[in-house]
């Protein structure tokens, strides 16, 4: 293509395509979310039927909806989907008393190694969002859980963050925002 012709024609196309790109990204981030960092633990409630309770920064019920084993050596492999319903505690005070509340779906994939007995050498799994109803529909993150094998049996802990559609008010909040900032 002759260069006279590649500047009247392709030139104002990428000037076009980086002006809508700058456009779509400028919505994006006028978009007002909240990103919280959460964690906590989970325990089991009943480990054949799939339930469990978390606690910390999500309080609620946890169920397995959907679990599939890929591999059993030499490391254990799973996956599946799960859905959390309860709330995220920005006020962090035990209750969910104003905290936004619904249920979140995740996928997960779980990865272990167990010993001799079938007793848990170790455990992670990684659980990303994938849709939500009530204060959490379009929310979107991540969950990192760890089962570590105790004396008592397998304490799980789970850290990450969850990303909400619109501004989460809580004076929690609003302090870790200002320490963020600073």
């Amino acid at each position: 293509m002759p260069k006279a012709l590649w500047r009247r024609m392709v030139a104002p196309a990428l000037v076009a395509g980086a002006a809508a790109l700058t456009l779509a990204a400028t919505a994006t981030a006028t978009a007002k979310t909240t990103t919280v960092p959460v964690s906590g633990a989970q325990t089991v409630v009943d480990e054949d039927a799939g339930t469990y309770k978390m606690s910390g920064s999500l309080i609620g019920d946890w169920q397995f909806t959907s679990f599939n084993e890929i591999a059993t050596s030499p490391i254990y492999r799973a996956k599946g989907t799960e859905l959390f319903s309860g709330c995220l505690d920005v006020r962090r005070d035990g209750s969910c008393n104003g905290d936004p509340s619904g249920t979140l779906r995740f996928k997960f994939k779980y990865w272990a190694q167990f010993g001799e007995g079938d007793a848990l050498v170790w455990g992670s799994c990684l659980h990303p969002i994938t849709g939500g109803t009530g204060a959490f529909a379009g929310a979107t993150g991540v969950l990192s859980m760890v089962d570590t094998p105790t004396p008592q049996g397998v304490t799980t802990a789970y850290i990450g963050h969850v990303t909400l559609r619109g501004a989460v008010k809580s004076r929690a909040h609003a302090s870790y925002a200002a320490a963020r900032a600073c």
